[in-house]
């Protein structure tokens, strides 16, 4: 065996520009600094979860415009494009297939996205919060207690169960304790029908690992709404996991040294 001439201590390399993440000082630090008069939301997850509303509010649309999509075979026109699997379906036939797709009238109004039912109240946070300029939308939500994981001085993480996002902002009341909604069985029932109730436009986007019951298309339909639901398994996980964390600070003031304490 070789040695080394002058014996040294074995230096492990480590990635340049990582800092390590804060701690307290001493334990329970961070919680006494928390008193919940004034909480807020950390803008740039919120910029992140606005983004991913306005993508739902697009795929709601062309999920809708392909379920009313038509058909038909090749005459004089290639209309919105050959359906390939339409042709090969009938390729004895030797006949193209195009499809057409019918323009959708009205916009989105709200978007619903639930990660999980909470049938045993894993995520009992509740809370309403008003969108604080023209470009963020109301918001509802259920989530784990953000009291339960401090990260920093007056800054806490939650993880949501289901939330909810309507437009345009500042409308939106006490959601939780809003009487009409008393036949709602469960949290995500009770978000659809806030959905329902402060759209201001025709389409609501539900993005559910099942659809709603029956009864909400008649209440839909009542209020002359259209339901819009999505399996959010045909969703990037990725992207929603991007989107299921949330940190909630104690004061505006907490938002200049956030940055610093979340990950």
């Amino acid at each position: 065996l070789l040695r080394r001439r002058l014996p040294r201590e074995k230096a492990l390399p480590r990635p340049l520009g990582l800092k390590g993440r804060k701690k307290e000082e001493f334990p329970g630090e961070w919680a006494r600094q928390l008193d919940g008069n004034s909480i807020c939301s950390y803008p740039p997850e919120d910029i992140v979860l606005e983004n991913y509303g306005l993508f739902l509010k697009k795929k709601g649309k062309s999920v809708l415009s392909e379920e009313r999509s038509r058909v038909e075979p090749f005459t004089t026109s290639l209309l919105d494009g050959i359906d390939l699997r339409e042709t090969l379906r009938n390729w004895h036939e030797g006949k193209l297939y195009v499809r057409e797709f019918q323009k959708i009238s009205g916009e989105v109004g709200a978007v619903v996205v639930i990660f999980e039912e909470d049938r045993e109240n894993r995520y009992p946070w509740c809370m309403t919060w008003l969108g604080e300029h023209s470009q963020e939308s109301d918001m509802a939500f259920y989530s784990t207690n953000p009291y339960d994981q401090p990260v920093g001085p007056g800054i806490t993480r939650a993880e949501y169960g289901g939330f909810l996002l309507s437009y345009p902002p500042r409308r939106m009341s006490d959601v939780w304790h809003d009487p009409d909604y008393w036949f709602a069985e469960s949290k995500p029932e009770t978000l659809l029908l806030a959905a329902l109730d402060y759209t201001l436009e025709k389409l609501v986007v539900y993005v559910a690992a099942h659809p709603p019951r029956s009864i909400f298309k008649t209440v839909a339909a009542r209020l002359g709404r259209k339901i819009i639901y999505i399996p959010i398994g045909q969703l990037s996980p990725i992207s929603l996991k991007k989107i299921r964390v949330v940190h909630v600070l104690d004061s505006h003031e907490k938002r200049a040294i956030a940055k610093d304490y979340l990950w």
